[in-house]
């Protein structure tokens, strides 16, 4: 064989070979794109998937939140109106008449006074309302010597007696805050029913 022949053979050969190289080369280009399209669909519905489960908790997040709120801002309500409620309750017992006031000290303190040494505290705002004899009218109605120490107090309504170390409370706020202690989930029940 000639040079001319071997060098054509030689190039003929090497083509076929970059021939056969490039259809392989091609082939599994073909089969990548094939594999990565195939994973980018696996991929877009992987994060559908995921992105509608992030949606789903983001929304349940929320709705949970608003929930939250909704209570929180209804519970404040009902607190608003109980404790309305009471205020209430405060100003008509600190406006009774005379009468109707005495009689409602008397029948507060009836059980807890025994014998009649003890300090008789009335609020000032009641002993101005009504004048000092008030704590006589108040003793009577009990039954008491109008000898009993009697002070003015620094609180709403109602008194407090002290005898000893002894101290009943009876002021309006002490009443009320506890008939609402013992009455707040009834009226809460009652009211929201």
């Amino acid at each position: 064989m000639t040079d001319t022949k071997i060098r054509a053979k030689i190039l003929s050969d090497a083509k076929t070979e970059a021939d056969k190289i490039l259809q392989e080369a091609k082939f599994r280009a073909d089969e990548i794109l094939k594999q990565a399209t195939n994973r980018a669909g696996e991929i877009e519905k992987e994060t559908g998937v995921i992105a509608k489960d992030a949606k789903r908790k983001e929304l349940e997040r929320r709705l949970s939140e608003a929930r939250m709120q909704n209570r929180k801002k209804l519970l404040q309500e009902k607190r608003r109106i109980i404790d309305s409620v009471f205020d209430e309750a405060k100003k008509r017992l600190l406006s009774l008449k005379k009468s109707e006031y005495i009689s409602f000290i008397a029948n507060i303190i009836k059980k807890e006074v025994k014998g009649d040494n003890f300090v008789f505290i009335l609020a000032k705002g009641d002993v101005n309302r009504f004048g000092k004899e008030v704590f006589k009218e108040i003793l009577e109605k009990l039954h008491f010597k109008e000898t009993i120490p009697f002070e003015k107090g620094d609180f709403d309504g109602g008194c407090i007696l002290k005898k000893d170390k002894y101290e009943f409370n009876a002021t309006i706020d002490t009443i009320l805050g506890r008939i609402k202690e013992r009455l707040e989930s009834e009226l809460a029940k009652t009211l929201f029913a």
